[in-house]
């Protein structure tokens, strides 16, 4: 079977949820025999040699083209349909949202012809992968990945922030096209990572599947154990991003003068890093405080973290699931984490693996560390159950899973 996995964007510099569950569904396909391809926009990607050559394979002069592990990924420059469109606003749209059109993007996929087009992203690329597969006769799967069904309005509203007062001419050529379609409901199929989605579609189209994130837990239980030296060592890997809430644990950190923090993950919104690095100087906490930026998935330097960390947070105001939860149960790491949609459910479906509390009361963090900080046997307990938590969420246990809803549309 050829699948066409088509996503926003896809920089291994920069590295997301959603990033790491194509490449790996990807990578679990072609191992189960499917001829796969990835295609992006060329947003935050930073090519290893700068003559990198046009894809031959594709016949669009204006991709680009690479080869990972086998796996072709065609890339297109995007266009953010704004005015004015200044470069620091495109650096900041490749980041986060943007709703851009993609040239190139559907004739690769028409000369290609795969079976089934699974887009990994809503709006104009998935209406334009809808199109697609109707004029060529593929089965159209749309994934849903980010929390739609529960994104706070104050959110929402902070990520249309940055083209707030720019024309939109963008509308004028969408009227011009009719891209009325509805999205994700025309889909052939639906793929909800977070249970909140998978319960507002079950009933609404005859093709849904609850597919959650994965793991390779072969990968992470290889990893070095390295004790630290002194104190707590607590570690957040999520982008860098208010959805992630990471001021939490920055004034979490200015009331336990013993334990340092680590930050691992892309930056999506700067401002709210300087938000973090701020708040750390003003509570004296920069010196306990690191932030690690992106790290590769699966990199020897991300397994290090891993294998540094003491406890592993995760603060987040609304997740439809939490893949790094699974990372750091298959590294034997204990878990604390926010009760909030997919993320609390997780957590709640296995309640020997972790300890959770409210994103927006710091005294049920402070309790849910001071528990288990004075109970090794918690501590132990909480590392077994998650290890055997890891393992109903293998990355090929998934993808059969996935082939078999596709091969029912």
């Amino acid at each position: 079977m050829k699948i066409a996995h088509v996503m926003r964007r896809l920089s291994f510099d920069d590295w997301g949820g959603t990033e790491q569950v194509v490449w790996n569904l990807a990578k679990s396909q072609v191992k189960a025999g499917h001829e796969v391809r990835i295609f992006a926009t060329t947003a935050l990607y930073r090519p290893a040699e700068p003559a990198n050559a046009p894809s031959s394979s594709c016949g669009s002069r204006s991709a680009s083209s690479e080869v990972r592990e086998g796996i072709e990924i065609l890339r297109f420059p995007p266009i953010y349909p704004w005015w004015p469109m200044p470069r620091r606003l495109v650096a900041e749209l490749d980041r986060k949202g943007g709703n851009p059109f993609v040239p190139g993007l559907g004739g690769a996929l028409c000369e290609w012809r795969p079976d089934i087009i699974h887009c990994h992203a809503m709006a104009r690329i998935a209406e334009l992968c809808l199109r697609t597969s109707r004029k060529i006769g593929a089965k159209s799967v749309i994934s849903l990945h980010g929390g739609g069904a529960n994104v706070p309005t104050a959110e929402a509203k902070s990520l249309k922030a940055p083209t707030r007062g720019l024309f939109p001419w963008g509308k004028l050529v969408d009227y011009a096209m009719r891209w009325t379609r509805r999205i994700p409901e025309d889909a052939d199929g639906i793929v909800c990572v977070g249970e909140d989605e998978y319960l507002r579609y079950k009933d609404r189209h005859p093709h849904v599947l609850f597919l959650p994130n994965g793991v390779d837990t072969d990968l992470f239980e290889r990893r070095e154990k390295r004790n630290a030296k002194s104190g707590t060592s607590v570690l957040c890997v999520a982008r860098i991003d208010r959805q992630k809430n990471q001021l939490m644990l920055v004034e979490w950190l200015a009331r336990h003068p013993e334990a340092t923090l680590r930050l691992v993950g892309p930056v999506t919104q700067p401002d709210y890093r300087a938000e973090l690095e701020s708040r750390a100087k003003e509570l004296g906490v920069m010196g306990r405080l690191a932030i690690v930026g992106a790290l590769k998935p699966g990199s020897p330097e991300l397994l290090d973290e891993y294998g540094k960390a003491d406890v592993f947070v995760l603060p987040s105001r609304h997740e439809p699931f939490g893949i790094v939860v699974l990372e750091a149960w298959a590294a034997g790491v204990p878990v604390l984490a926010s009760h909030v949609g997919g993320l609390g459910r997780l957590c709640a479906a296995h309640p020997d693996a972790a300890l959770t509390f409210s994103c927006d009361v710091p005294a049920t963090l402070d309790a849910a560390f001071d528990r288990l900080l004075e109970s090794g046997e918690l501590r132990k307990q909480l590392i077994s159950a998650g290890h055997r938590a890891a393992q109903e969420y293998d990355w090929g246990t998934l993808t059969e899973r996935l082939s078999t809803f596709c091969a029912t549309l």
